[in-house]
């Protein structure tokens, strides 16, 4: 029986970025001007097509997908849509005072009171409530500091022009392996990591398309009204949580 397995590290508050020698300064100007650009923006949205690997206890990898729609307006408000490939749907909204979690799927959402900006939000979220936020630290205004922590190496690989130019980078932390195309509006078009040290060397991978740092917001869009036939309960989190290497049954919820 084929079994997903979350990739926690990735799916919580793991986006993992590092930089370096390598005799590469205008790599590392590059990627951390990426992260200033996104941490500095007030507002933007965009669209991510991403897939993970489910190392089975077999060996073989089995490949899943999620697309999911961000919008952040800052300093207080957040919403994720995202989809899953088994045709799960979800919602998450932030209005600077609740973490509201719905599952469309099967009508049922929960409320976690949450006050603060969006950089405390997605700690919280991801740190005491395990909710699933992919590549949650590019959210975050504290980026570029974060990343400088981690910093191993980073390589320049080339200037992929097989589309719109982009800057293609590898970087090394201790436990991932990177990879990061960059457009010359310094957004991030893909980004790959691979978990060296988790059985399988399982990858994550990001596609991003429709960014835009001006987004037109409807004043509605951070508010949640639930669906009259819906259910509130006490929680929407799994009652555990995988690790890179472990079998958890029952799909990426």
């Amino acid at each position: 029986m084929i079994v997903k397995r979350l990739l926690r590290t990735a799916i919580l508050l793991t986006f993992c970025f590092v930089s370096g020698n390598a005799g590469a300064t205008d790599s590392k100007a590059l990627f951390m001007d990426m992260a200033r650009t996104l941490s500095q923006a007030q507002q933007f949205s965009v669209i991510m097509h991403m897939s993970y690997d489910a190392v089975q206890d077999s060996g073989q990898k089995i490949e899943f997908s999620e697309l999911r729609k961000v919008i952040i307006q800052r300093p207080n408000n957040l919403r994720v849509d995202a989809k899953q490939s088994d045709g799960d749907q979800s919602e998450l909204v932030f209005d600077g005072k609740t973490i509201t979690l719905f599952n469309k799927s099967e009508n049922v959402y929960s409320l976690t009171d949450s006050p603060g900006n969006v950089d405390a939000a997605i700690r919280y979220a991801g740190g005491k409530l395990g909710i699933r936020i992919p590549l949650a630290r590019m959210l975050v205004t504290s980026l570029p500091q974060e990343l400088e922590k981690m910093i191993t190496e980073v390589e320049y690989v080339e200037k992929d022009t097989l589309g719109d130019p982009l800057d293609h980078i590898a970087v090394r932390s201790q436990d991932i392996d990177l990879q990061a195309w960059i457009a010359e509006d310094k957004l991030p078009r893909r980004i790959v990591l691979t978990y060296k040290n988790a059985p399988g060397q399982p990858q994550f991978r990001a596609e991003f398309t429709d960014w835009n740092l001006a987004p037109k917001i409807p004043a509605n869009t951070f508010s949640f009204t639930p669906p009259k036939s819906a259910e509130k309960i006490p929680t929407l989190l799994p009652q555990s949580q995988s690790q890179p290497g472990q079998t958890k049954k029952g799909g990426a919820k």
